[in-house]
């Protein structure tokens, strides 16, 4: 019974303290410049993304990872290729169309030569931890594994990009029929 009534009055006084304190809106996020929320905003507008839809037009995921995921985590030394430019296939010219698929190839390669050196670079920690009879580090680990896969990502877009450029150049008819 007396548990009843304390849990009563903890709620009666949860709510009556609740009623009576003034509601003051939290600090705007941007507010301080050394703020986690001013950075976020301010890298939230640096990089807008433009719109993709077009009634005739098919489009890949442009979606971009963020930026540390391109960057050397942990001293790998690893830095990730920058995405080749997309290529409208409804208006690009012939030699522009060309010029996508050799990106698209340089890209490839340069994705595989990251990857390797993720892969490299792992390996050599994993051997390390395995000489000095240490675990590996969990979070490095998953960090690299989203690396890899955020690579492997942006290269299957890259081909998909360039495939969807072909097609469209194709349906739109060559230079030489115009």
């Amino acid at each position: 019974m007396l548990k009843n009534v304390a849990v009563a009055l903890a709620l009666f006084g949860g709510i009556a303290a609740a009623a009576t304190l003034p509601a003051r809106p939290g600090p705007q996020p941007g507010a301080a410049s050394g703020s986690p929320q001013s950075f976020a905003s301010k890298s939230a507008a640096s990089q807008t993304f433009a719109g993709t839809c077009s009634a005739n037009e098919k489009v890949a995921d442009s979606r971009v990872e963020p930026a540390w995921v391109g960057k050397s985590y942990a001293g790998d030394g690893c830095i990730a290729p920058s995405l080749p430019s997309r290529v409208n296939g409804y208006t690009a010219s012939h030699q522009q169309v060309l010029a996508g698929m050799a990106a698209q190839k340089k890209y490839i390669a340069q994705a595989d030569a990251y990857q390797r050196c993720i892969v490299d670079f792992v390996a050599a920690r994993r051997t390390a931890a395995d000489r000095d009879k240490k675990s590996m580090d969990v979070a490095m680990t998953v960090i690299e594994n989203h690396r890899l896969a955020a690579s492997q990502a942006d290269r299957q877009t890259v081909s998909d990009q360039v495939r969807i450029a072909i097609a469209a150049y194709n349906e739109a008819g060559s230079e030489d029929c115009k």
